[in-house]
């Protein structure tokens, strides 16, 4: 009993331990008890929206993702080391009387150990057991300073999040918008001149999805907020430049390594956040407001070519709005959906 004692001990503060430093430290992405708690919590997130007008349960997500996080590597930590205290009945004993503490005083004793409390009314039976006991006080330490980083660096990576999609929002709340207010007349230059910015801010997003991956499941209620909306928004902005626009020819070097920017933040979260959508997206925006500010537009496309052209991006982005509780619907609720129509 013992030695199942031990064995179990030892493997759980070696898979937590694991868990623990791969998902704060080591900037890949989360460990995989991590990754599956939060798989879980998303889909519970997402299931209750359906049913919760609003978005108002997502507004918890993020904190809830957190709480549980740390409940489970505090958790599992203080049920490794309780487990190798009650691998050896001598290994805590009472101060004064020098009695072998009960299972619950140990698990008592594992306790505040971690938390470097240090009460002092129990204290290691032998001289080997106050090295582990003096160990994983120091592990303790270890760990609340490195949760502490973690979620001060967490913190940061939220409000790049929400800043990322409100400078894009400010640009537009559809994608004919955003074409429209970036044409002076002669190109797109309200979307050239900040392309440097948001390339940048694609990027430092993309690497926070590496360090902080619980950065994801941190849900807007509002579109302007919400990062999976305004993303969607600005690729498909660049799919009409890049695709139908007569004025891209000079601007398409600009445009496409915004473009590959968008790819690689694409390519890199899918595996783990999100899956493309199986269905075809019948979608054709409306350009009554671009042919309002005379933005030219070619007419050698077919709203069908121009869907085929664009079919697989669309799979991607469709995924992402629904990792994050929304659908295509969001995107553009007055656009046409039309397949047919000539653009």
């Amino acid at each position: 009993m013992h030695e199942s004692y031990l064995i179990s001990g030892i493997a759980i503060l070696v898979v937590i331990g694991y868990d623990f430093f791969y998902t704060t430290l080591s900037f890949n992405g989360a460990g995989f008890l991590s990754r599956l708690m939060s798989r879980f919590l998303s889909a519970l997130f997402l299931f209750l929206n359906k049913y919760i007008p609003q978005r108002k349960v997502l507004r918890y997500s993020g904190v809830t993702h957190i709480l549980f996080l740390i409940g489970l590597w505090i958790g599992l930590l203080w049920l490794g080391f309780f487990l190798l205290l009650m691998s050896d009945p001598d290994s805590v004993v009472q101060v004064g009387s020098g009695s072998a503490a009960s299972a619950l005083s140990k698990l008592y004793v594992s306790g505040y150990t971690l938390s470097t409390l240090g009460v002092g009314d129990y204290i290691a039976g032998t001289e080997g057991w106050q090295i582990v006991m003096a160990g994983f006080s120091f592990v303790g330490f270890v760990f609340i300073t490195t949760a502490m980083t973690y979620l001060m660096a967490l913190t940061s990576a939220v409000i790049h999040k929400r800043n990322f999609s409100l400078f894009i929002a400010n640009m537009g709340e559809s994608p004919e918008e955003i074409v429209a207010n970036s044409y002076d007349g002669e190109s797109f230059s309200g979307l050239l001149n900040v392309a440097p910015t948001l390339r940048e801010m694609i990027n430092k997003h993309n690497q926070n999805h590496f360090a902080h991956p619980v950065v994801h499941y941190f849900y807007s209620r509002s579109r302007p907020e919400s990062l999976s909306i305004n993303i969607t928004n600005l690729d498909e902005a660049l799919s009409i430049m890049l695709y139908l626009s007569e004025k891209q020819a000079s601007t398409a070097i600009e445009l496409r390594s915004l473009r590959n920017a968008i790819d690689h933040y694409l390519d890199s979260i899918r595996h783990n956040y999100f899956s493309p959508a199986e269905h075809d997206i019948k979608y054709v925006p409306d350009f009554k407001l671009m042919e309002e500010r005379q933005v030219t537009l070619s007419s050698l496309r077919t709203a069908e070519d121009y869907a085929k052209s664009v079919s697989e991006r669309r799979s991607l982005l469709a995924g992402l709005l629904q990792s994050d509780g929304w659908s295509w619907e969001d995107i553009c609720v007055t656009a046409t959906t039309d397949p047919t129509a000539n653009i």
